[in-house]
C-alpha cells in the first residue's frame, strides 16, 4: 500500500530566512501563504513543510530535529563543493570535521552516505 513518505513539517522562527535557505537546495516551492511554505522534495510525490512558529527551540533530538535528503550517489562526490558555492557550512558529525565527510554510516540493513549542514534554525540536514 505505501509508496514512500508524501510529506514531513519542520517549525521554523522566520520563514522568509527558511524559504531563502532551502531556495538555495534547489527546492522549488509547492504552496506558500503567511505562515507556511510547501517544498517540493520530489515534485508531484512529496514535499517538507516549514511551519513560522514561536516553537522552534526545541532541544535537538534526531527524532525531532533531522530531516536526511536522498541523493544519486554520484553526486555524493560533488555535494560538498556545491554546498560551500551556495554558502552553506558543513557541519561536524561524529567528531569528524568537513574534511572527512561525505563519510559512509553502515547502518544495518543499509549503509549510506551523508554530508551534514544545518538550516537557520539548527535543523539538521543531511
Amino acid at each position: 500500500m505505501k509508496k514512500g513518505l508524501y510529506e514531513a513539517h519542520l517549525p521554523v522562527s522566520n520563514l522568509e530566512n527558511s524559504i531563502k535557505f532551502y531556495g538555495k537546495l534547489d527546492l522549488e516551492i509547492a504552496y506558500q501563504s503567511e505562515k507556511v511554505v510547501f517544498f517540493w522534495l520530489e515534485k508531484g510525490k512529496s514535499w517538507l513543510g516549514l511551519w513560522e512558529a514561536n516553537q522552534v527551540e526545541i532541544p535537538y533530538h534526531p527524532s525531532i530535529r533531522h530531516v536526511a535528503l536522498r541523493m544519486d550517489m554520484e553526486d555524493m562526490t560533488s555535494a560538498k563543493a556545491w554546498l560551500n558555492s551556495k554558502g552553506i557550512k558543513i557541519r561536524t558529525a561524529f567528531d569528524l570535521t568537513e574534511e572527512h565527510q561525505p563519510l559512509v554510516l553502515d547502518n544495518n540493513p543499509q549503509a549510506h552516505a551523508a554530508i551534514y549542514f544545518n538550516d537557520p534554525d539548527g535543523i539538521r540536514l543531511s
